[in-house]
């Protein structure tokens, strides 16, 4: 058996996943990477965790680049703590990095946290078992926030500023809008697992349409970015709200499970 399981949801074929390759740069060798195309991705990596045969699990997304010695730091971590959110940088100089990204990181120092990121975080196989898994009704969107807020229940959640990952938070200003929306139509979704009614879904959705600050920038583009964040969130708020994502079953499947890649077979 091996020490580590590393789960990477993507359609890609393995040959193209960039997180491998950046794996394979280290020299921590006791591991195995599973590559999971179901749909959505909280059941790739349910999947995926059912294929791992390690207890320790980190989960990466395709294009995650982890930095020299991080699955040595996520193996040692993991002897001690249940579940672990890593640190995460945008690579690149850019608006993103400036003014988007500040809650990719939680600073310096080893803490307790609320939060972890699916392009880098880790966990015991037992907790897993403990809180059900991830929440297949929900796609790509706070899927993380749902499973850390059941996790918190159980367990706290560790912030390892050692275990470092550079993972692009957008491509480009359309790209942010086009996540902003994405995130967004899964919100109503999460409100209602948190309780949230739906009138105080629309208030919600409201408030966040109308804030003044939600349209400002330090500078013009700043300005410009979180101006079209705002209202391609709003939309896709609404739509969320219309979808009504509570009665719709789990989707299929459309793709076969892969075999594992990369580290010790």
């Amino acid at each position: 058996m091996v020490d580590v399981s590393v789960i990477i949801p993507t359609l890609k074929p393995p040959e193209e996943i960039e997180a491998v390759e950046y794996l394979k740069r280290g020299t921590f060798d006791d591991y195995e990477v599973v590559v999971s195309d179901a749909y959505p991705v909280t059941r790739a990596r349910n999947e995926g965790i059912e294929h791992a045969k390690a207890d320790k699990l980190v989960f990466l997304d395709d294009d995650s680049r982890p930095r020299e010695n991080y699955l040595e730091r996520a193996s040692e971590t993991l002897e001690d703590q249940y579940a672990v959110a890593g640190r995460i940088f945008h690579p690149r100089d850019d608006i993103f990095a400036r003014y988007f990204t500040a809650h990719y990181g939680h600073g310096d120092e080893p803490k307790t946290v609320d939060r972890f990121w699916g392009c880098n975080m880790a966990m015991r196989r037992e907790v897993i078992e403990a809180v059900g898994g991830w929440d297949e009704q929900m796609g790509w969107g706070h899927e993380e926030k749902e499973l850390a807020d059941r996790v918190q229940e159980e367990y706290d959640i560790y912030y390892d500023p050692e275990m470092v990952v550079d993972h692009p938070y957008a491509e480009g200003i359309l790209d942010y809008w086009r996540k902003r929306y994405q995130l967004a139509k899964q919100t109503p979704y999460y409100w209602q697992t948190q309780g949230l009614s739906q009138s105080a879904q629309v208030k919600e959705t409201l408030k966040s349409l109308v804030h003044p600050l939600n349209y400002l920038g330090r500078t013009p583009t700043a300005a410009l970015t979180r101006t079209g964040g705002t209202l391609a969130q709003g939309v896709g708020r609404v739509q969320g709200l219309l979808g009504n994502r509570m009665q719709e079953s789990p989707k299929t499947p459309t793709t076969e499970y892969k075999e594992p890649v990369g580290g010790k077979q």
